[in-house]
């Protein structure tokens, strides 16, 4: 059930950005790369992958813009000294961000900083079985776009937090991928 209500509020955050997008001429974006645990969790995670999808909306004569990204991502256990137990952890969720466009002399280089919140749900899968939940989650890190025309690349790297019962997890989620102007 849990993971159809968030299915179905991507789907809403999803269908509200490509709607805002099209009004205001924001950029959508997909990309993908490692999600590194850190902390608790890198102790018993080794690094992973991950994908995810954006809408970065700008908003007029400011430097600071708004961005909806949604992520999946999974790492697999560590062998934990001999140990038959073994799994992964899925994270699936969405941020909202607020973004803030660095300003640079090179038009063709564009450094931001952002930082938001959002919901992630977490499962850790192991031979022994499953345990999940949605949990609050935060964010932020760097980044840069480079390129001209409706075509831009970028690479980032961002700290994520999902606060767990008892404790919480974090990730670095170290991103590079293509946004896309619609108009």
């Amino acid at each position: 059930m849990k993971r159809l209500v968030l299915g179905l509020a991507m789907l809403g955050l999803a269908s509200l950005g490509a709607t805002a997008a099209r009004a205001q001429g924001a950029r959508i974006g997909l990309g993908g790369g490692l999600a590194a645990p850190t902390g608790d969790y890198g102790s018993v995670d080794k690094g992973g992958w991950h994908a995810m999808a954006k809408v970065d909306f700008a908003i007029p004569m400011s430097p600071v813009g708004v961005r909806l990204d949604g992520l999946y991502g999974r790492t697999s256990h560590k062998d934990q000294s001999g140990s038959p137990v073994t799994g992964n952890t899925q994270l699936m969720g969405g941020l909202a961000s607020l973004v803030w466009n660095v300003p640079a002399r090179a038009p063709m280089f564009k450094p931001y900083l952002l930082a938001g919140l959002g919901l992630y749900h977490v499962k850790v899968t192991t031979s022994l079985g499953a345990a999940s939940e949605t949990k609050l989650a935060f964010g932020g890190g760097l980044g840069s776009s480079f390129g001209a025309g409706p075509a831009r690349f970028f690479v980032e790297g961002r700290y994520l937090r999902v606060q767990e019962t008892g404790g919480s997890i974090s990730f670095l989620p170290i991103t590079a991928g293509v946004t896309f102007s619609l108009k």
